[in-house]
């Protein structure tokens, strides 16, 4: 028997998080919204209604589409997609045919190249709720931009799209960041197409399995249809078909759902109420300068600023905590290891050996004793004021400062009343509960009380 090889391409729809819609003016975010109220006559699609292109929006899509290495055509067109869906006001969608904002492009995964055919904008659809045997549309949604990623069908196997999807997710969400592209809340959602050939090039019929939300629902699906065909040989049907399937992943399968529409069944015609977009008018080297590291990248160098791998790893995947490293680590070239230690350990705190306090100058040896309790707000304020051009010194002793207005004595004390059994257990011997004491005294000051005059008022109530 000749040998099967799977052939999968990818359709990715990426919710971009502007803070209005598409065309129109409402609140792009309706989380926790009630039904049908970020909506307006635009989004609705009521007559004589005019949309208006969202700058922002487009931006953002050529920027992701340098990311992943696309060419920028010099004129994008907008066009009408029609087809009929409950949750479709308008009746089309306003989207993009043969003259989108990005074409070509790939993304290295594993070793290998995966191709984009193009990237393209357009406006999402409302959705359906369905209960109690009826069903009912939800249009806060309708109008959300929508970033439709197509790729090639370069990727073989369902591992690797998998695989794929991961990574994109990270350049979509961390290096270009213009969408928390959180599968699960739709986000981020993948249409895949997936045949089969043998070694002579004849070819099974084209599955697409439609709105797959998870990564593991993405492989699993591909897995079932790609073991579907290669059991059907050969039996494939002379002529090319195609068909739509869904995913249930309660059951662990997928399910017939119609014969796929071609091109020409949607009657694709340039949009009549949006002008051609030059990008010519855009700065694309701003745009590629403003683009962020990868995950790969970022930890590459951290470890060439000597910080330990499994510090970079966290400092990397972690955006807020990066900033904030940075914020620190531009100040000096002497203590990248310190800052990194300082960001990455929880709620702030952290635990020095006797040699790293020998390494270190007195100014930073006063950071070493921030305790646990800190909050994130002291520590941005903080960051804020060597942001502005102070010295680390100057900063830190003006952060320290606040605590003249403090009485000590009265919060420790009530503290203490407050923990009779801590205090019991700490003074019977449990010494590591002086952290907890720590933090409750930083929790009751906002994290503004000294931290050298705290741990030596504390030690001495707490031992008397």
């Amino acid at each position: 028997m000749s040998e099967l090889h799977a052939t999968i391409g990818l359709e990715i729809h990426v919710q971009l998080k502007t803070k209005s819609k598409m065309f129109c003016r409402c609140d792009n975010d309706a989380e926790n919204k009630a039904p049908n109220t970020t909506v307006c006559p635009i989004c609705l699609g009521m007559p004589g209604s005019l949309p208006v292109t969202n700058k922002q929006a487009v931006l953002w899509t050529i920027k992701t589409g340098l990311a992943v290495n696309c060419t920028i055509p010099k004129i994008a067109k907008f066009d009408r997609k029609h087809y009929f869906y409950p949750d479709l006001p308008k009746g089309y969608q306003i989207s993009q045919y043969d003259e989108p904002f990005c074409v070509g492009g790939y993304l290295e995964v594993g070793g290998a190249k995966v191709r984009f055919n193009r990237i393209h904008l357009e406006e999402d659809a409302g959705k359906l709720i369905h209960s109690d045997g009826k069903s009912l549309a939800d249009l806060n949604r309708a109008g959300t931009p929508l970033m439709e990623m197509v790729t090639e069908p370069d990727i073989t196997s369902p591992k690797q799209a998998g695989d794929f999807l991961r990574e994109l997710q990270k350049i979509v969400r961390d290096v270009v960041q213009v969408s928390d592209a959180n599968m699960e809340k739709g986000h981020l959602r993948c249409d895949a197409n997936i045949s089969v050939s043998d070694d002579d090039g004849h070819m099974s019929q084209i599955v697409e399995i439609k709105n797959l939300n998870s990564f593991r629902f993405v492989e699993k699906a591909l897995a079932i249809e790609d073991e579907k065909l290669k059991g059907q040989y050969p039996d494939w049907p002379e002529k090319l078909t195609k068909a739509t399937h869904g995913y249930d992943s309660k059951k662990n399968e997928t399910y017939v759902q119609r014969v796929k529409e071609e091109a020409a069944d949607y009657r694709y015609f340039p949009e009549p109420d949006l002008p051609p977009v030059d990008t010519t008018e855009f700065d694309l080297e701003e745009l590629s300068s403003g683009i962020g590291m990868s995950e790969e990248e970022a930890i590459d160098k951290l470890i060439a600023d000597e910080i330990l791998p499994e510090y970079a790893r966290i400092l990397a995947r972690n955006k807020a905590k990066l900033e904030m490293y940075n914020a620190f680590a531009g100040q000096t070239a002497e203590r990248h290891g310190l800052f990194a230690r300082l960001v990455v350990n929880n709620n702030f705190g952290f635990a020095f050996s006797k040699e790293d306090y020998d390494k270190i100058s007195d100014y930073t040896q006063a950071v070493l004793e921030i305790p646990k309790g800190l909050t994130r707000q002291s520590f941005e304020e903080l960051v804020a004021l060597i942001h502005e051009g102070k010295s680390f010194e100057e900063s830190f002793s003006k952060f320290s400062g606040e605590n003249d207005n403090i009485d000590l004595d009265s919060i420790i004390s009530k503290i203490i009343t407050n923990n009779s059994k801590e205090v019991e257990a700490y003074r019977l011997g449990k010494k590591q509960l002086f952290g907890f004491f720590m933090g409750q005294v930083m929790k009751e000051t906002g994290g503004k009380a000294d931290p050298t005059l705290t741990n030596k008022t504390l030690r001495e109530m707490l031992e008397k």
